[in-house]
Order: C-alpha cells, then sequence, then structure tokens
C-alpha cells in the first residue's frame, strides 16, 4: 500500500504539469485555453489570414523558429481580461507579448503596449545591452516602467507570464512577482509615458479592445500553457 501510494504521490505533479491543459480551477474560473498544443488555430500573422511558415508547433509550444514570421496575434480581439502564458527566449533574444492592439495600422505596437520578453542577463557584448541599461529587462511594461529586479530564469528555461487588464488598471507578474501595478489614466503613468519612446504616439494605449500579439523580434522564441479568462 505505502508503494501504491508513493507512486500515486509521484504520478500526480507529472500529471498536473501537462502543458496546454486547464488545471480544475482554471476551468471553474472560466479559463479558455488560446493554444491546443499541436496547431496554430486561433492565430494569424499580424494584418494576413494565416500564420507565416516560421510561426511553428515545436515541443508542444508555438515557436518563432527564425525572423520574418511577422508578429502573431490572436484572431479574437479581448478588452478586459486575465492573461497567462509560459515562454522561453534564445541566447541574447528578444520578443514581447503586446494587449489591446488593434490591425488599423502597419505594425501592432502602434497601439498595444508591450510586456517585454528578454534574455536579459548581463552578458559581455549583449546585443541588447542598450535596452537592459535603460531596464527594459523581461517582464517590464516596456519602455514606459523600467525593471529593478532580474526576475526572469536563464535562457532554456520556461518563465511564467500573467497580464491582467481591467479599465485602466494594468497589472504585470514574472514568476509570480509583480513587475508593474499602474493606472494608465494617473498622473504618473503620463509622466512615465512623456518619458518614453512612445510619447506623442496618436494611437497608442487608447483601443480599450483588442488582439494579443507575440512579437517577432528576429530571435527564436516559444510560448505553451497560454490561457485567458475574460473579466
Amino acid at each position: 500500500m505505502k508503494t501504491a501510494l508513493l507512486l500515486l504521490a509521484v504520478a500526480i505533479p507529472a500529471f498536473a504539469a501537462e502543458p496546454n491543459t486547464l488545471s480544475p480551477e482554471e476551468k471553474k474560473e472560466n479559463f479558455k485555453l488560446l493554444f491546443d498544443g499541436k496547431s496554430l488555430k486561433g492565430w494569424h500573422t499580424y494584418k494576413q489570414k494565416e500564420p507565416k511558415e516560421q510561426w511553428k508547433v515545436e515541443d508542444d509550444a508555438i515557436t518563432l523558429t527564425a525572423g520574418g514570421g511577422g508578429d502573431l496575434v490572436t484572431d479574437d480581439d479581448y478588452a478586459d481580461f486575465d492573461f497567462r502564458c509560459e515562454w522561453k527566449i534564445a541566447d541574447q533574444g528578444n520578443s514581447g507579448i503586446m494587449w489591446h492592439s488593434t490591425e488599423d495600422h502597419d505594425y501592432p505596437w502602434v497601439s498595444g503596449p508591450e510586456y517585454q520578453i528578454l534574455d536579459s542577463f548581463d552578458k559581455p557584448g549583449h546585443k541588447y545591452a542598450h535596452e537592459t541599461k535603460k531596464g527594459n529587462i523581461a517582464g517590464c511594461f516596456y519602455d514606459i516602467y523600467p525593471g529593478k529586479v532580474e526576475w526572469s530564469k536563464p535562457v532554456g528555461e520556461w518563465n511564467e507570464t500573467r497580464i491582467v487588464i481591467k479599465g485602466t488598471k494594468v497589472t504585470l507578474y514574472l514568476n509570480g512577482n509583480v513587475t508593474s501595478d499602474v493606472d494608465t489614466e494617473s498622473p504618473e503613468f503620463k509622466a512615465a509615458l512623456d518619458k518614453s519612446k512612445f510619447k506623442g504616439w496618436e494611437f497608442f494605449n487608447k483601443a480599450k479592445k483588442g488582439h494579443i500579439v507575440f512579437q517577432d523580434h528576429g530571435d527564436k522564441v516559444a510560448f505553451r500553457n497560454i490561457r485567458i479568462k475574460k473579466l
């Protein structure tokens, strides 16, 4: 009996860790999977009907295998939501997750703010050292709120992201740690925006709903366990 219980105890975590499935708690909370683990159904390259060939499913993850795939966006758009996923990035790689992006412009970042994905560990000759020096490290509200603590895991390991949007409130998490918690209508946010590259952008952060976007920054990146709950 003790042996059987031990085997059961070992089996339960293995089952719970099965990628691209919802936990019983997530099902009760009405989370929805945005990736079935097998196909790119529900996604397309920005302003196109289908995903470009550089976006593939590899090892149970949506993977940008090479640059040129364009930014990958959800077919559906979302207003208020709780979005969660896991990601891992290539050595010295760069990517991002945008929200409330509309397909009315040439690029999704014209309208959609970005959650930074980056191999932001300090390395000699890092090609994105100019970003890390500004605090644009993994998990930050890109170019608006610099990251203060490096919460990301080393290259090759999966990181957990959570993005919660409710009205003008934005809360970002990386590996369970809050990296930003702001009201985008607050004087604090407007002051930070005015110091960023997005100052004066007519359409930036204006949409109340839009697509979720995985950025093609030319570096290999993978996403899995992608789920969302409308709020």
